[in-house]
């Protein structure tokens, strides 16, 4: 088994022509600064203005035990805000532990993988040299993210519940006729696999959701790594996180929905 999983992982990515990808997130959470301040944040807008020319409040996101920084002076939570391109297709979300650069679907085709982590290195390098410039201390890292977010939209390989298997090839459900159950009006499946040498793991999820532009029923299929390099290496933890992230999206769909992405061996 371990051969042949070595084997798997020294063949060529897959890629697809027309992925189903509606969002990519690459991002950092690192120890949070005690000198860090809320006017500090528009000193550091100014240093990603002149292509992130919109801002954006959005609520500050949790810790995993559910808590939310607040600042230790005042009491009140520390925020997050959005520095967003004219085409809001890019954005950069900053709060006081964690930063993240993110792709949205517009008009414009995904770009792939290696523009992705392009655009995050530039924030790191900009973001560690203001915290310098700042005497805000070091970024220390604490956990690495990639996520990638897919929309199914219905008659895109399925049209109910009951279709699930033609999507993804681990999820059947039989409607057998001596069955009581009908086919389940919602479904969320969630799954977690390790990565090896405790470098983290990968979260995949389906859930139903509606389109907010054209009311379309979807499938969201999200593929979140998260982890850490114990060298601090990440460009090397992203690349593993990308290289589990693309072929489990593969090993879990089905060979009907690679044609319909149009599948090749070679990004």
């Amino acid at each position: 088994m371990v051969g042949e999983l070595e084997d798997i992982l020294t063949k060529k990515l897959p890629s697809y022509r027309n992925p189903p990808v509606n969002e990519v997130v690459c991002g950092m959470r690192f120890r949070p600064s005690e000198k860090l301040r809320i006017p500090h944040i528009g000193l550091l807008w100014d240093k990603f203005r002149t292509d992130y020319p919109l801002l954006q409040h959005a609520p500050p996101i949790s810790s995993a035990s559910g808590e939310i920084l607040i600042d230790s002076k005042t009491g009140f939570p520390l925020p997050r805000v959005w520095f967003m391109n004219l085409n809001d297709d890019q954005l950069i979300q900053f709060q006081s532990d964690r930063f993240y650069f993110n792709w949205r679907r517009k008009e414009n085709a995904y770009p792939r993988y290696h523009h992705i982590l392009k655009n995050f290195k530039v924030v790191y390098n900009v973001i560690t040299e203001f915290f310098k410039d700042y005497k805000l201390g070091e970024i220390e890292p604490m956990e690495y993210e990639l996520s990638y977010i897919n929309h199914i939209p219905r008659e895109m390989g399925w049209t109910t519940i009951g279709d699930l298997s033609k999507v993804f090839s681990d999820f059947n459900w039989s409607q057998g006729k001596n069955r009581f159950l009908p086919n389940p009006e919602l479904v969320h499946w969630t799954s977690k696999f390790s990565f090896p040498e405790n470098k983290g793991h990968l979260t995949v999820s389906v859930k139903q959701a509606i389109r907010k532009e054209n009311e379309l029923p979807i499938l969201v299929f999200e593929l979140k790594a998260n982890g850490i390099d114990k060298d601090n290496n990440f460009p090397n933890w992203y690349e593993l996180a990308h290289q589990w992230i693309v072929r489990g999206f593969t090993d879990l769909t089905t060979e009907k929905m690679h044609k319909i992405w149009e599948i090749e061996n070679d990004e």
